[in-house]
C-alpha cells in the first residue's frame, strides 16, 4: 500500500507538470517562485494600479530598475535606467482639462558578445503601467486595477528572461530589456523610446513584446504573433514539447495593439508573445491568484530559448512583409473575398409597373491596388443571386416573381479617411461603376420565359460608404442600374431597372 501511494504520488507529480518536460525541474522552480514574487508585488494593492504618473507607477519603475541593477545589466545611457519622457494627457487629473504627465521607460542593456553582431540590437519588452483605480467607486467596492495579467505577467517573464540572458554570459548580438510606461494610455513609452533615437533604429533586427502571458492554462496555447515578418522563419522557430506554441505570420486585430506597434510603423520585424486575452484584463478582479506561475515558468523557459536563437543568428533578415494594422505600404496590391447580402427591387421606367423588394445575395473576390495609402482601386468578380416582384398595375394582387443568376464584374474606387497607415480604423467612400452578365433567370408566369423578355447584360452606377478595421471592411452600397431589363418590344409600353442595396463584407490578404 505505501508503494503504492509512492507511485500515485509520483504520477500525479509528473501528470501535473507534463507540459513542462524538458526543463530542470530545480530551475523551473526556482523561476516560478521569482515570477510569483514580482507578479504579487507589481499588482498589489499598495501600487494603486500602477497608472502613468502615480506614485505606485513610479514605484514600479524603481523596483524593475533594481532587479535590473541585481542581475547586472548595464545602464542604457552609461548612468541610469531611467529613460524618461511627457505627454500632454486629457483628462489625466481630475478637475484640469490638459495635464502634462512624466512617463519613464525602464532600460538595461545586455551587450553582445560578438565582435561584429554585438552592433545590431533586439529588443524584448514588456509594459508595467496599467489604468490605476475606477473613479468614483464606494469605499466598499474594490477599485483597484491591479494589471496582474495585464502586464505584472509580462514584465515578471521580461526580468526573469534578463536574468537567464545574463547567466549565460550574454549572446552574439546586444539585447535592450525595456519595461514600457504609458501603453495603456497609447503606446507612449515605445513610441517615445523611439522618437528620442535611444539606439540605431536602423540597427534593431527584431522587437518582441511579452504582453499578457499570465492564463496559459486557460487558453492552453502561447500565441507567438509576427513571425512572417522575418524571412524564414521556420528555420528558426524552436521545437518544444513543453508548451502548445501557435505561431501566427502577422498581427491582426486593430483592438489589441501592443509595444510592437511603433517598431513595425518603422518596418522594424516584431514579435508578440501571448497567452491571449482570456484573463480578466481591464477588470478590477485581474489579480495575482489568477495567475498560473507554472505556465509563466514554462514560458520563460521557450523565450529563453527563442531570444538565444535570436541572438545568436548569423543573419536575421526582414521579409519585407509586415501587418496591415501596423504598417500599409504606399502603393500595394492585396486580394481577399467577399460576400454580399440585400434586396433588389425594380424600378420602372416605362409604363405603371408596380416593383417590390427581393433577396438580393452575392458571393465573389476583389483585387485592390492601393495608391498612396488612401485611394484603391477594385475590380472584381461576383456571382450574384437577384430576386425582383412586380405588379403590372397598381394594387395587382398578382405579382410576377423573378429569380435572376448574374456574374457581376464592378470596378470601384474607395477613399479611405484617415489614409491606412495612420490608424487601423478608419472609413472610406466609394464609387462603382458594373457590369453584368446573367445566366439565366426564371419567372412564376409560364406564359412569359425569362429569355424571351429579359436583356442578358446591364451596366450601372453605386456608391457606397464603409468601415475598416485592420483587414476586415463592412460596408454599405447602393447601385442603380441604367440599362433597361426588358428587350425591345418583349413587354409593349413597360420597362423597369434595377436598383439594389446591399452590406458587402470583406477581407484582404
Amino acid at each position: 500500500m505505501k508503494n503504492f501511494r509512492i507511485v500515485l504520488m509520483f504520477l500525479l507529480f509528473f501528470c501535473g507538470t507534463s507540459y513542462l518536460r524538458g526543463q530542470d525541474p530545480g530551475f523551473h522552480t526556482n523561476t516560478r517562485i521569482k515570477l510569483r514574487e514580482h507578479v504579487s508585488f507589481l499588482a498589489s494593492d499598495s501600487l494603486g494600479g500602477r497608472l502613468i504618473g502615480t506614485e505606485g507607477n513610479l514605484i514600479a519603475g524603481e523596483y524593475i530598475a533594481d532587479c535590473f541593477a541585481d542581475i547586472g545589466l548595464e545602464e542604457y545611457d552609461g548612468s541610469s535606467y531611467f529613460h524618461y519622457f511627457n505627454v500632454s494627457l486629457t483628462g489625466a487629473v481630475k478637475g484640469i482639462p490638459l495635464a502634462v504627465i512624466e512617463g519613464c521607460n525602464v532600460i538595461g542593456v545586455l551587450p553582445g558578445t560578438h565582435p561584429r553582431l554585438q552592433e545590431e540590437y533586439i529588443v524584448v519588452g514588456a509594459h508595467y503601467d496599467h489604468l490605476g483605480t475606477l473613479p468614483g467607486a464606494a469605499p466598499s467596492v474594490d477599485s483597484i486595477y491591479n494589471g496582474a495579467d495585464d502586464n505584472a505577467s509580462g514584465t515578471a517573464v521580461l526580468i526573469e528572461l534578463a536574468r537567464r540572458m545574463k547567466e549565460k554570459g550574454g549572446l552574439s548580438r546586444t539585447i535592450i530589456f525595456v519595461a514600457f510606461d504609458g501603453e495603456e494610455q497609447g503606446l507612449l513609452g515605445s513610441g517615445f523610446f523611439l522618437k528620442d533615437s535611444l539606439f540605431p533604429q536602423h540597427k534593431i533586427r527584431t522587437m518582441i513584446s511579452l504582453d499578457m502571458l499570465g492564463y496559459y492554462s486557460t487558453s492552453g496555447v502561447l500565441k507567438m504573433l509576427g513571425t512572417g515578418t522575418l524571412a524564414k522563419s521556420r528555420d528558426w522557430v524552436p521545437e518544444t514539447l513543453t508548451l502548445k506554441v501557435r505561431c501566427i505570420p502577422f498581427e491582426w486585430s486593430p483592438f489589441t495593439a501592443t509595444d510592437t506597434k511603433p517598431f513595425a510603423a518603422l518596418q522594424i520585424p516584431t514579435l508578440f508573445l501571448t497567452t491571449g486575452s482570456t484573463s480578466p484584463y481591464h477588470k478590477v478582479n485581474d489579480q495575482e491568484e489568477g495567475i498560473d506561475y507554472d505556465g509563466m515558468a514554462g514560458i520563460t523557459g521557450y523565450a529563453d530559448r527563442l531570444l538565444s536563437v535570436l541572438g545568436d543568428h548569423p543573419s536575421l533578415v526582414p521579409s519585407g512583409e509586415l501587418a496591415v494594422v501596423h504598417y500599409v505600404p504606399e502603393y500595394d496590391f492585396r486580394w481577399g473575398p467577399a460576400v454580399a447580402l440585400g434586396t433588389n427591387r425594380f424600378i420602372h421606367t416605362r409604363g405603371a409597373l408596380e416593383g417590390r423588394t427581393a433577396f438580393y445575395a452575392a458571393v465573389g473576390a476583389e483585387a485592390r491596388f492601393l495608391w498612396r495609402r488612401y485611394l484603391e482601386i477594385n475590380p472584381g468578380l461576383y456571382l450574384e443571386q437577384m430576386g425582383a416582384r412586380h405588379a403590372e398595375t397598381a394594387g395587382d394582387p398578382f405579382l410576377n416573381r423573378i429569380q435572376m443568376l448574374a456574374l457581376g464584374v464592378p470596378l470601384t474606387f474607395r477613399v479611405y479617411f484617415p489614409a491606412q497607415h495612420t490608424l487601423p480604423v478608419g472609413i472610406y467612400a466609394s464609387l462603382t461603376t458594373f457590369y453584368r452578365l446573367y445566366l439565366c433567370g426564371s419567372t412564376n408566369d409560364p406564359d412569359r420565359l425569362f429569355s424571351d423578355i429579359y436583356r442578358r447584360n446591364e451596366w450601372g452606377l453605386g456608391l457606397g460608404l464603409g468601415l475598416r478595421a485592420s483587414a476586415f471592411q463592412v460596408g454599405y452600397e447602393f447601385r442603380w442600374g441604367l440599362s433597361g431589363r426588358f428587350r425591345p418590344e418583349a413587354v409593349r409600353g413597360y420597362n423597369v431597372r434595377n436598383s439594389t442595396g446591399y452590406i458587402t463584407f470583406s477581407y484582404f490578404f
